[in-house]
């Protein structure tokens, strides 16, 4: 059973920041998963929203007002907000990271690094650039052949989180382009905090038996230790917590 950290942690950390993936390593996490966006400027920053004010807050500690997008910012005057404090004091100071610092946190061990489709196909290629440049294990979430297919043609060895269509017929495409060993498939729990998900996207018997013919069952929105117990005897290989 391997378990990965969404976000780096976001139960005890400010999520997507450097004390959350000093914790999920601390804590011995196999995989991280976060979400990389640019800047105006083009800088890869880690954000889950497209907007910061959900997780920053001005230095002293109030909220951000007016709707502030990642997008319509340089690296520069994203720094200028706080990332932690909103999850307490002891996090006062931490700065919304790049890409960069993440990977050079986890150059040369073990953890494998999920990177989230926020980035378009379009425009992963400086993503996957920044990426050769270090001794990790990175995987890439993806919703469809052609962005596996682009991700494939620079780095070939790279693995895939898939979560896209999940009919007999997608997996059997999906597996066609991606080796087993490198390929995990995910679906969630359906829980109410997920109550978008649709019955295409949600954990049943039927559906992980299905996945686990061509890839590793992924299952995610694991919330407490009930849902670990039920996602282990939906059979996940990895869970994400």
């Amino acid at each position: 059973m391997i378990f990965r950290s969404h976000r780096g942690g976001v139960y005890y950390t400010p999520e997507n920041t450097m004390p959350a993936f000093r914790a999920a390593l601390a804590q011995k996490f196999e995989q991280i998963e976060t979400d990389p966006q640019y800047t105006k400027d083009g800088v890869i920053v880690l954000m889950h929203d497209s907007t910061i004010n959900r997780t920053c807050r001005h230095d002293d500690g109030s909220v951000i007002g007016q709707p502030m997008r990642v997008c319509d910012m340089t690296y520069a005057e994203l720094l200028k907000y706080d990332a932690g404090i909103h999850k307490g004091v002891q996090f006062k100071g931490t700065r919304v990271p790049k890409l960069e610092e993440l990977l050079e946190l986890l150059d040369g061990t073990d953890v494998l690094l999920d990177l989230d489709k926020k980035i378009t196909a379009e425009e992963i290629e400086s993503m996957l650039d920044l990426v050769k440049r270090y001794n990790v294990k990175v995987e890439f979430s993806c919703a469809d052949t052609a962005r596996i297919q682009k991700i494939l043609s620079i780095l070939p060895d790279a693995w895939i989180n898939y979560d896209g269509k999940n009919t007999e017929e997608d997996l059997r495409e999906i597996a066609a382009l991606v080796p087993r060993e490198r390929l995990s498939v995910w679906v969630y729990l359906d829980k109410p905090n997920f109550a978008w998900l649709t019955d295409r996207d949600k954990a049943s018997p039927e559906l992980c038996a299905r996945v686990k013919k061509y890839a590793a069952l992924g299952i995610a929105n694991v919330n407490c230790a009930e849902d670990v117990r039920e996602a282990m005897l939906m059979g996940a290989d990895i869970i994400e917590v």
